[in-house]
């Protein structure tokens, strides 16, 4: 019960999809920043049609990666467009600002890289709301660098992915719980969009509680 009341949800307010917004999906290399991005276009065009949906990428260092997002983009009907520095990045915000909802891929960079410096100075921007997307299954100590190196860039919440494949969720809650984040989705598999869920704190500590 204690461990329920201290896991901040979103579950008492609406959707990202039906709040819409602006949003950059940060965090380490490999965590399914991409796959989320697209899983949170899929949603939006269900809700309000493809064209209230404006997908942006910042990753220009992964071989491929502006290609992955083009691609969920023509599945759901959305053009991906390339942003290099944040002078172009606040043009194609201008360029989509009558979207409900737009989505910013990003780089990922471990804690210690250099380039995340310059990867938040792009997104330092009055409009962008940071979400924080975190492996489900990595390893306490893990998590704890990533939160510590992200969370001074006000944070609107966390995502957690690859829930699916996590062998333990009790790292991934403690430290949730410990740093006083915000929960906003959970990514339970690699179908876009079906496998997201709203979080659920009930549900999440009993699982976390099994394993």
């Amino acid at each position: 019960d204690v461990l329920e009341r201290n896991l901040k949800t979103d579950a008492g307010s609406r959707s990202l999809p039906q709040e819409g917004g602006v949003y950059a999906l940060i965090g380490a290399t490999g965590v399914g920043k991409t796959t989320t991005t697209a899983k949170l276009a899929g949603l939006c065009a269900r809700l309000h049609g493809p064209a209230s949906v404006g997908l942006i990428t910042l990753d220009t260092y992964r071989i491929g990666a502006h290609e992955q997002l083009r691609t969920y983009g023509r599945m759901l009907g959305v053009v991906a467009h390339l942003a290099h520095d944040q002078a172009a990045l606040q043009d194609l915000l201008n360029l989509l600002a009558n979207k409900k909802m737009i989505l910013i891929d990003t780089t990922g960079v471990a804690p210690r890289d250099p380039r995340k410096r310059e990867l938040l100075d792009v997104l330092d921007l009055p409009q962008i709301n940071r979400l924080l997307v975190l492996n489900a299954g990595a390893h306490g100590d893990t998590l704890d660098e990533v939160v510590q190196a992200y969370q001074g860039t006000e944070l609107y919440g966390v995502v957690l992915s690859k829930v699916d494949e996590a062998a333990k969720l009790g790292p991934a809650v403690d430290a949730l719980i410990r740093h006083q984040l915000v929960l906003r989705g959970l990514c339970t598999g690699q179908r876009v969009p079906e496998d997201w869920q709203r979080p659920d704190a009930p549900a999440l500590v009993r699982l976390s509680m099994a394993s």
